[in-house]
């Protein structure tokens, strides 16, 4: 796999494992953006202060991970404001100054109707969230999302962590093979693999036990 840039972002953050992934990342000199849940921060707030004062970045990624495509703007909006505030208040507790504010969806289920989808985006602008700008990003889908203009943050890779199993599990080597193998799997077009020139957006997620670390 060649050497490149990439910016790593972990989703439905905090899970109780994320004192242990913060440590690790810190041990590698790898900073992320960590999507956060509000019911989760609510949960385990102490994990994200550790996360802000580690030099990380929380971003919003709704208040219980609800499926934005089937809400009502008035229910989407109180998601990311509810969420919005909570952020606010642990920035102010671990005494950091909040460095940019960004959100992703959950399930990536930003489309209703296309007037839907334009009021959230709006709203998401209106609320000072910023979109990914990188250079260097040679995936189509991504381009695709950054050329439209939206407010919410994408990928250019998804590791698919999210169907590991327990590692007790007769399924657990034949998952964990699967995503590794994914990461060598030369099929640049179809996002499915590392190989390709140009800046990557990784997405993983906190909610999975174990997690994935042998190519961080």
């Amino acid at each position: 796999m060649p050497h490149k840039s990439a910016i790593l972002t972990i989703d439905d953050s905090p899970s109780i494992h994320m004192g242990e992934r913060i440590a690790f990342l810190e041990s590698k000199g790898i900073p992320a953006v960590w999507f956060c849940r509000g019911d989760y921060l609510e949960e385990r707030p102490d994990f994200a202060i550790q996360a802000i004062r580690a030099g990380h970045v929380l971003g919003n990624h709704s208040y219980d991970h609800s499926y934005f495509s089937k809400l009502s703007l008035e229910q989407a909006f109180d998601q990311i404001d509810r969420t919005d505030r909570i952020l606010e208040s642990l920035h102010e507790k671990a005494g950091v100054l909040r460095k940019i504010k960004c959100f992703r969806f959950p399930y990536e289920a930003r489309i209703g109707t296309p007037e839907h989808h334009a009021a959230l985006q709006a709203g998401l602008k209106a609320r000072g969230f910023v979109p990914l700008r990188l250079d260097g990003v040679v995936s189509k889908a991504f381009l695709e999302h950054a050329g439209s203009g939206d407010a919410s943050w994408f990928w250019t890779y998804d590791t698919e962590d999210w169907k590991l199993v327990a590692q007790d599990s007769p399924e657990a080597k034949e998952r964990m093979d699967s995503v590794l193998w994914r990461m060598d799997r030369d099929e640049p077009d179809a996002d499915c693999g590392l190989n390709r020139p140009g800046t990557e957006i990784v997405v993983m997620h906190d909610a999975v036990r174990p997690f994935v670390t042998a190519e961080l």
